[in-house]
């Protein structure tokens, strides 16, 4: 058996047990310390986010990256039940897959992709790396909150430029763990993670393998020094200085020229092009 081999085998072994989390995810099985971070996540952060916009404006950006579908063959990779932006892929694609490894949140699409009559699209419930997934030659691949969930990002790579046609694109958004604060929180938080074994928040090592085998022709910073804006959201100060300040800082995170630029922030949404 080949190390290659070797690493797919083991891969897939893990994505059997990511599966089983997100088909029992309905049942709260979810332990104390993920089901806390879970709460912050969608709590406080999103209501940030929510508040400032930043969630629409990265599906916006995305509808920019899309372009014009209407002759593209497009992955939904890691889509669950579909994200924001699933239907209108659907809808607009000359050819749409979306796939995920959750049978339950796969029948869920597949459902919505009959409702809409979107007859160039299907939903497959199908592991990415499984030499069962033999669909090829996509112009884009979609891939919301997916990539950090591979370990061995080695192979990830060698298997999106293997499914991408001659130039195509990959549109990302993953988290950071490039800052020291964040670095730090990961790290205490980890051990009683319930997810830990298919969650690999990009290091900076993750970023630097990015850069040298895809050409980045965007990248844009989300929760860089803006997330501070949390914090003096609560100051008893005028409202006028604190939106002020805030949009200010989301500006200066989401208008990244390089990689170290990003380091700071908590997500980072890329889109790349097959070199």
């Amino acid at each position: 058996m080949t190390e290659n081999t070797k690493n797919t085998t083991e891969i897939l072994e893990v994505n059997k047990r990511q599966k089983e989390f997100y088909n029992s995810e309905a049942t709260n099985k979810k332990n104390f310390a993920t089901a806390i971070w879970s709460k912050i996540r969608n709590g406080v952060l999103k209501d940030f986010r929510s508040k400032f916009d930043i969630s629409n404006r990265v599906y916006e950006e995305h509808k920019i990256w899309l372009g014009n579908l209407s002759s593209k063959k497009v992955l939904d990779l890691g889509c669950l039940r579909g994200n924001a932006l699933s239907m209108y892929m659907a809808e607009n694609a000359l050819e749409y897959v979306g796939i995920d490894l959750s049978d339950i949140a796969i029948t869920s699409l597949q459902k919505k992709i009959e409702k809409m009559e979107c007859r160039n699209a299907k939903a497959i419930a199908v592991d990415f790396l499984s030499p069962d997934f033999k669909h090829t030659n996509f112009d884009i691949i979609y891939a919301y909150g997916v990539l950090h969930h591979f370990e061995n990002f080695d192979l990830l790579i060698a298997k999106l430029n293997e499914k991408l046609s001659k130039n195509g694109v990959i549109i990302s958004y993953d988290p950071l763990e490039t800052s020291w604060p964040i670095k730090i929180l990961r790290t205490l938080y980890r051990p009683f993670q319930s997810d830990k074994d298919w969650e690999w928040p990009f290091s900076k090592k993750t970023l630097f393998k990015i850069e040298k085998n895809f050409k980045i022709e965007e990248i844009k910073g989300i929760l860089g020094r803006s997330k501070y804006g949390i914090v003096l959201n609560f100051l008893p100060i005028s409202n006028v200085y604190k939106q002020k300040k805030i949009a200010e800082l989301i500006e200066n995170d989401w208008n990244c020229l390089t990689i170290q630029q990003v380091y700071p922030c908590m997500h980072a949404t890329l889109l790349l092009r097959k070199i």
